[in-house]
């Protein structure tokens, strides 16, 4: 039988697992993250948005948040036309292959239970 975090584990691997089936479902995250993120209504991220939310996010995690070089290296990574922005269609494919990256971390957590 698993336990508590074993299961927490499972039922993130199925969560995500049916998020990147469900085009729909994924979609409503993407809008739902990509507002929430984007402070000033202007449609794309600006570095500054991007390290707010992180902050954010690290706060309600109880870590600390990342060093603003270490922020500007993943918007880096993110904004692929190099126009100083990200846009939704870039956090869409960030998220994306985010989600599949920790699907096959659940997944290989699983198999060594």
């Amino acid at each position: 039988m698993l336990g508590q975090p074993d299961a927490e584990l499972r039922q993130t691997h199925e969560a995500l697992s049916c998020l990147l089936l469900d085009d729909g479902a994924f979609e409503s995250v993407l809008n739902a993250v990509f507002e929430h993120m984007d402070g000033n209504r202007d449609g794309r991220l600006d570095p500054v948005e991007l390290e707010t939310y992180i902050g954010e996010a690290c706060k309600g995690m109880g870590l600390e948040a990342p060093q603003k070089a270490q922020v500007q290296g993943v918007f880096n990574q993110m904004d692929l036309n190099d126009d100083a922005a990200i846009s939704r269609d870039e956090l869409a494919i960030f998220l994306r292959h985010f989600f599949q990256e920790q699907v096959k971390f659940c997944a290989l957590k699983l198999h060594r239970l």
